[in-house]
């Protein structure tokens, strides 16, 4: 005869094990929300800490100490309207890219910066920490102008939408009345911002300003209007993009800055006694304006044409006043640090510098191209960035502001 086994006692083990791992499980869940929240805290402050290293280290000569700003350097970041209507994507964007047609230059290494997107996160999180506190400042009364509207669309928004809004087969014509009437503002302000994926517009929110979109929009409006708004861009700007895109082996992108600047030489001048307001918005730049630029100009096309690169950028330099190339250089590869009229920024002032004026100008072109970054760890140096000819071009200028 079996004896029958009894497992009741292996049943109530197992339930008071299942109920005491169901009663920690549950703890650990309860007290799971605060543990996170708490990592959390301590990566942002982590985050922030960093972030504030790096902006007392690259950011404090434009945007201020506490981020008040700079008058005619960097706008201010501790401001409470800016933070509160600036997502941290836009933040992370323009400090990535950099901001067109100002001191701002790119800072991820993406675009030729030094940060990682690391780095920029922690940036943008030390920034981010102002807004609790951050105080309401009054800007400056900026209205949106079309004309710089114009400027920025002519160096951005002409690849895919033409000159002058004309269009092309990658983008729709914008420079029509009755098609922008089919929307408002806020929608093209909304679109320029954030793109369009489904039509292939991509987003400008985190390359140029907000006070840049405004722009484009006031030009959009004004083309509504039937207005016809002239970019304000100097013929030697033009010239030296023509000469810059040459350099880099584009003549496609010279060819289109040359017959920009026969269109300017040509178009016929106006002054503002001449200008009509129903028809303009302010008057073209007056530029002189002789029989011999057009001609030059025309014959540079002619020699690109002909696929002669050289004796196309020849003629250009011979063109090109040697004073403006090197402003043009400087303003590429120097004015974020020094600011575009040398006063000093994240680097000294080149205005009246001791150590500029001593030097011949063989000496200053090497210590701009090897020895600067074995003397000062702030400045690298552009050996393999810009050539000898290059920089003797912006000696010239630094020899300008010694006077």
């Amino acid at each position: 005869m079996r004896t029958q086994e009894n497992y009741s006692p292996f049943f109530v083990v197992g339930l008071g094990l299942t109920l005491a791992i169901g009663a920690v499980l549950q703890l650990y869940l309860m007290r799971e929300p605060g543990r996170i929240e708490a990592a959390r805290v301590a990566e942002r402050a982590e985050a922030e800490e960093a972030g504030r290293t790096l902006y007392a280290d690259n950011c404090t000569a434009c945007h201020g100490q506490d981020g008040e700003g700079e008058t005619g350097v960097g706008p201010a970041l501790n401001s409470r309207e800016l933070l509160k209507t600036t997502p941290d994507e836009i933040l992370f964007g323009l400090t990535n890219t950099g901001v067109p047609d100002t001191l701002m230059p790119a800072w991820g290494q993406a675009f030729g910066g030094p940060f990682t997107d690391e780095e920029v996160l922690r940036l943008v999180a030390f920034i981010r920490a102002w807004e609790p506190t951050a105080p309401e400042i009054i800007a400056a009364d900026l209205s949106p102008d079309p004309v710089r509207g114009a400027t920025i669309f002519a160096a951005t928004c002409f690849i895919c939408h033409g000159e002058n809004g004309q269009g092309t087969e990658r983008g729709p014509v914008l420079n029509d009345p009755a098609r922008l009437d089919d929307f408002e503002e806020h929608w093209y302000r909304n679109t320029i911002a954030y793109g369009r994926p489904a039509k292939g517009m991509p987003s400008w929110g985190g390359v140029i300003s907000p006070g840049q979109i405004e722009d484009v929009v006031a030009l959009l409006m004004a083309w509504r209007d039937g207005q016809v708004v002239q970019a304000s861009i100097p013929l030697s700007k033009r010239l030296y993009s023509a000469l810059f895109s040459l350099q880099q082996f584009d003549p496609l992108d010279a060819e289109y800055h040359l017959t920009a600047a026969l269109a300017q030489v040509t178009a016929p001048q106006t002054t503002d006694s001449q200008a009509a307001p129903e028809s303009t918005v302010t008057p073209t730049v007056i530029i002189p304006v002789t029989g011999a630029q057009t001609t030059d100009i025309q014959a540079v096309l002619e020699l690109i044409a002909a696929k002669d690169r050289a004796g196309a950028e020849a003629s250009l330099i011979a063109m090109l006043p040697p004073e403006e190339i090197g402003k043009e250089l400087f303003a590429a590869h120097c004015a974020s640090c020094h600011a575009a009229d040398g006063t000093g920024g994240l680097g000294p002032s080149l205005r009246a510098n001791p150590f500029i004026y001593e030097k011949s100008d063989v000496e200053l072109v090497n210590a701009i191209l090897r020895l600067f970054d074995k003397q000062n760890a702030a400045m690298e140096g552009f050996d393999g960035v810009l050539t000898t000819d290059q920089l003797n071009y912006i000696v010239l200028v630094l020899r300008d502001w010694q006077k």
